[in-house]
């Protein structure tokens, strides 16, 4: 490839097309037109080879589109499925707290029971003792 940024000074490339045309005693209008001809078609050559470098650099990107498109859907499922496993751990420790808050009230209640029951017990014990100690002052 040649270098685009040269130091020396821009010279026609035709200069030994026109110079080898004129030797073979062609008038100056044809070998204009030749050397127009083969800088259009050398023209026309990097043109072609600009727009099949082009195509290949699209399909390239459309290759890593691709490519990355695919690694975005792997892990947008993999991260979907994240989410959705620890959905299923929420629900499933959201459903033992909810076992534990019904079982935590239900020893409440008990606790409750228990507390009345240990007032009636206490009460009644006391209405016994005082009776049987009235009831024994009053006997023979």
């Amino acid at each position: 490839m040649t270098d685009i940024a040269s130091a020396d000074p821009a010279r026609h490339q035709s200069g030994g097309l026109a110079v080898a045309l004129a030797k073979l005693n062609l008038d100056a209008l044809t070998v204009a037109d030749a050397v127009a001809d083969v800088a259009s078609m050398a023209g026309e050559n990097v043109t072609t080879a600009i727009r099949a470098d082009f195509r290949e650099l699209q399909a390239d990107v459309k290759e890593l589109r691709a490519d990355v498109n695919a690694r975005i859907d792997t892990l947008t499922s993999e991260t979907n499925a994240r989410f959705a496993e620890t959905n299923g751990r929420f629900a499933e420790t959201n459903a033992r707290i909810d076992t534990l808050a019904v079982a935590v009230q239900s020893l409440q209640r008990e606790i409750g029971t228990l507390r009345w029951m240990i007032g009636v017990g206490f009460t009644l014990l006391s209405v016994f003792l005082a009776l049987s100690t009235f009831l024994r002052g009053e006997g023979p």
